[in-house]
Order: structure tokens, then C-alpha cells, then sequence
């Protein structure tokens, strides 16, 4: 029983955290179609604007639900894991991505070179971003693992609301959505409750949405990161326990698919949806077309990937720093 309990949980988080990574990767192939057509998509501009303050948070989150198992399984097992899953990935594809934006540089005239190398050190490229900050999340909740999680919690919502510039808010943001998953962690029998009652989350799903859509259209002025953190934590809840019935099941296996392999999806969709927008506006496809182009090579070639890095291990090595067998 209890395993059965724990396979549903660890269902709901990826089939949860693969739907937020789809719609990252709808995002960006939006965002990439519209920069090389020059065309606007009026009605999924709105959507745009509804999920952006959903997606990433969701995801800061339910990473943070995975911090206190980690700890407990030892220090130096939680360094290493962090080090080979998450900062080797992050300084790999780094290089990779300076170098695939090269080499458009030189062909299109679009991109960047070898000039911001340098700031794979203190300014992400590009989407990296995510997976930085997640690093330096990680390192925190090590580092201070002797302070209770409410008073991290606390402590970086206060942090994000000193007036500094630059990054500052951003990462002190996404940190409140991240250690609030810590909190929830810490608490797994009140987590397990509140997403086994289907309806309630209903409410909570429907209720999250219904506020962005607002926001989006003008109608209510909802408050800034990490301001926002109810609202993100009735998404998440709500969509959890929606979905917690019938995660493990066929009708959901293609975003659970994704959950699973998220760090690879992340990674690896941003490259590939900007040269197949790219490609296509050049081949003079109309604005939708493109946007096709670009949305289902985001989905699919990371899809192949993860798939062929479950088999062969070189590939896998883009992802994880090999162990010894």
C-alpha cells in the first residue's frame, strides 16, 4: 500500500511538472515564430501572459519537494547528485549552446559568439537561466540545511523585496517558489491530503486559472513574484490532485514522459526551436506553419534525445557526468 501511495505521488509531480515544461516549450516556439515572421499571435499572446506566471514557478517548486529526501540520504550524496545532474548539465550545454549560436552567427548573422563565454559564471545564457538558479537553490538549502524551511521561506521573501538591480529580484523570486516546496516537503502527509480530495482541487485549479486570465486581460492587478506564491500554490495543488487520479495512466503518459525527462526537455528545446523557427521563416512558411515547425520540433527532438540517452551512454552523458559502472 504504501509503495502504491508513493508511486501515485511521485506520478502526480511528473505528470505536473512535464505540463509546465510543455508549456515552456509552447512559450518559446510563440516567442521565436514571432521574432523571425515579425508576425504577432494576438490571442496567444494572452495565453502567453496567463501561463508565464505559472509555468516556471511550478516547476521552482516541485523541484524543491525533492530537497529533504535528497538530504537524507547524506551530504556528500547530495553534492554529488546535484554536481552530475545539475551543474555538469548546465556548464555543458552552456558551451554547447555559445557554440550552436556561433555557428548561426556565422551563417544567418543572427546570434551571438565565444565573447560570452565568460558569463556561463555570472550571467546565464540565454534559457540557462533556470537551471543555474536551481544549482545556487540547491546549494542554499545545503548550506543552510540547519534552518527550518518556514524561515528560509521567509527569509529569501524578504531578500526578494530589497531594492537591488540587475538579477537580484528575479532569483530571490523563484527562490520563494523553491524553498516553498521544501515547506511542502516537510509535510508530506498534509501534501498527500490536501491532493487526494479531487473537487477541492478543482476549485483550486479552476480558481488559479481564472486569476490569470484576469491579469491577463486587465481585469484584476495581481501582485509580482513571489508576491503571487498562493496563487502559484493553488495551481500546483489543484492541478496535482486533478491529475493524481489518473496519473499513471495511458491519457497521461505523453506529459508524465516529459516530467520525467524535464531536465532534457528544458535544455535541450531551446536550441532546436529557435534554428527550426528560424529555418522555416527563411523558407517562407506562413506565421502558423512556423510556429508549427518550431513547437513540434521542441517536443519531438527532445523527446528522441531523452530516449536515446535511456540507451546509449554518451548520449546520456549530455545529461548526467558518467558514474562508474
Amino acid at each position: 500500500m504504501a509503495g502504491s501511495v508513493q508511486r501515485s505521488r511521485a506520478d502526480w509531480i511528473d505528470v505536473v511538472r512535464g505540463t509546465a515544461v510543455i508549456l515552456v516549450i509552447l512559450v518559446h516556439a510563440l516567442q521565436r515564430t514571432e521574432l523571425f515572421t515579425g508576425h504577432e499571435f494576438a490571442g496567444l499572446e494572452t495565453l502567453t501572459i496567463v501561463v508565464t506566471p505559472l509555468r516556471l514557478p511550478a516547476m521552482f517548486l516541485l523541484s524543491g519537494l525533492f530537497v529533504t529526501r535528497s538530504l537524507a540520504k547524506g551530504i556528500r550524496l547530495y553534492a554529488v547528485g546535484k554536481l552530475r545532474r545539475v551543474a555538469w548539465p548546465y556548464l555543458l550545454w552552456s558551451i554547447l549552446l555559445i557554440a550552436f549560436f556561433w555557428m548561426l552567427l556565422q551563417v544567418t548573422g543572427i546570434g551571438f559568439g565565444w565573447e560570452v563565454f565568460w558569463r556561463i559564471f555570472y550571467d546565464p545564457i540565454e534559457h540557462l537561466w533556470f537551471v543555474a538558479y536551481l544549482l545556487l537553490y540547491f546549494v542554499i538549502a545545503l548550506l543552510l540545511r540547519w534552518i527550518p524551511a518556514p524561515y528560509l521561506l521567509v527569509g529569501v521573501m524578504a531578500l526578494s523585496a530589497v531594492p537591488i538591480e540587475g538579477q537580484w529580484l528575479r532569483f530571490w523570486a523563484n527562490a520563494s517558489f523553491f524553498f516553498a516546496g521544501v515547506v511542502l516537503a516537510e509535510h508530506r502527509r498534509t501534501l498527500e491530503r490536501a491532493v487526494a480530495r479531487f473537487w477541492p482541487s478543482v476549485i483550486m485549479l479552476v480558481s488559479a486559472i481564472a486569476l490569470s486570465i484576469g491579469h491577463a486581460t486587465l481585469f484584476l492587478v495581481l501582485p509580482e513574484a513571489p508576491w503571487n506564491l498562493p496563487i502559484v500554490l493553488m495551481f500546483v495543488l489543484g492541478a496535482a490532485g486533478v491529475a493524481r487520479p489518473v496519473a499513471s495512466t495511458a491519457w497521461l503518459a505523453a506529459p508524465r514522459y516529459v516530467g520525467v525527462e524535464s531536465i532534457v526537455f528544458y535544455i535541450v528545446h531551446w536550441p532546436v526551436v529557435s534554428f527550426a523557427a528560424q529555418f522555416a521563416a527563411a523558407k517562407q512558411a506562413d506565421p502558423w506553419t512556423t510556429f508549427a515547425v518550431a513547437l513540434a520540433a521542441g517536443l519531438l527532438v527532445p523527446w528522441a534525445l531523452a530516449a536515446l540517452a535511456r540507451r546509449w551512454r554518451p548520449a546520456e552523458a549530455l545529461f548526467v557526468w558518467p558514474s562508474r559502472r
